[in-house]
């Protein structure tokens, strides 16, 4: 029996070491808990874009988002990014989103995600795809209800305009 326990001890003592170091205070679990919300958002949210569901896209987003897309107006608050989506859909559906470089950085209440996208666009009227590829910013908050919705983001692209045809 007394070998039993000292083997569990062990093994404990083994695997716990294999699973990295725990939070040293409570400051850096509330980090180690934040970001595993953020990470499950950005990846519901991401989700959502990748498959044109824009009800679940739209639960992820704050009402008082701030919005940049490349080459048009910022788009500001909830109702607006709804409208502004809607037309986006009529237009396009997302064929894939390939996402690379992330980095995010979490704290208090806070998470700032950058990196690099590709996005392959299919026209709703049907069409070649269109591929676009770019860096993006998004800001994040955990709100009241302890979800976090995105809160601001910008965009661009690094791929140049198609030029305008000729009248």
């Amino acid at each position: 029996m007394k070998r039993h326990r000292v083997a569990v001890a062990l093994a404990a003592v083994t695997l716990g070491g294999c699973s990295g170091a725990p939070p040293t205070s409570v400051a850096e679990a509330v980090v180690v808990t934040q970001r595993a919300g953020v990470e499950s958002a950005t990846a519901a949210f991401h989700h959502a874009l990748r498959t044109n569901d824009l009800e679940t896209f739209m639960s992820y987003v704050a009402e008082d988002v701030f919005f940049m897309p490349p080459g048009e107006a910022p788009v500001r608050g909830r109702d607006a990014v709804r409208k502004w989506m809607t037309g986006f859909l009529a237009q396009y559906r997302t064929s894939s989103l390939t996402l690379a470089d992330r980095e995010v950085l979490v704290g208090s209440g806070w998470a700032v995600e950058l990196g690099t996208f590709e996005w392959v666009l299919r026209p709703a009227a049907g069409g070649s795809a269109v591929v676009d590829r770019g860096n993006y910013m998004q800001v994040w908050k955990e709100e009241g209800d302890k979800r976090w919705r995105f809160a601001r983001e910008v965009y661009n692209s690094s791929i140049p305009p198609a030029p305008v045809a000729a009248k």
